[in-house]
């Protein structure tokens, strides 16, 4: 691949990577919105938040180094 390439790529995975937070984010505040209106669920919040985190949190991670490796080895070109 060559440097322009690379560096595309690497700037387009960081953006998605970035939306995916902004995903968790929104998803996390709409979870707890429902969370609220039912006192009977017996789990507590925390159940509900580490299951996003492990949904959202794996990609994000992945992503985020992925683009971080890119984007090195666009710079060393």
């Amino acid at each position: 691949m060559t440097k322009n390439q690379l560096k595309i790529t690497s700037n387009s995975i960081f953006i998605l990577s970035v939306l995916l937070i902004v995903a968790m984010l929104i998803d996390t505040l709409i979870t707890y919105r429902i969370y609220l209106q039912h006192p009977e669920w017996s789990a507590p919040f925390s159940a509900f938040l580490l299951a996003r985190v492990v949904y959202y949190g794996i990609p994000v991670i992945v992503g985020l180094l992925l683009s971080f490796i890119l984007n090195k080895k666009a710079i060393k070109q």
